[in-house]
């Protein structure tokens, strides 16, 4: 498993910032944050940042201030020899 992909299942299982994944692969932020942008720019995750409705989000206190969730589904081709 690749780093994109270490940090794409991160993310769909609810890590949510750069820091957190850092930690959890032993990388620096600023790999991760090269890794979320490639990520985002294939569409397979989106940057949420804070808006009116973190207001009431019971996570408010602890957020800081914007995060990145999965997006959408991932598909992988199947090679003939794994019919």
């Amino acid at each position: 498993m690749g780093k994109l992909d270490e940090v794409l299942a991160l993310i769909k299982e609810g890590t949510r910032t750069a820091g957190e994944i850092a930690q959890r692969l032993n990388l620096s932020i600023e790999e991760v944050e090269g890794i979320i942008r490639i990520l985002e720019s294939l569409g397979y995750i989106e940057k949420i940042k804070m808006n009116s409705s973190c207001n009431t989000c019971p996570l408010k206190k602890i957020c800081p201030g914007s995060c990145v969730v999965f997006k959408g589904n991932i598909y992988e081709v199947k090679r003939d020899d794994e019919k």
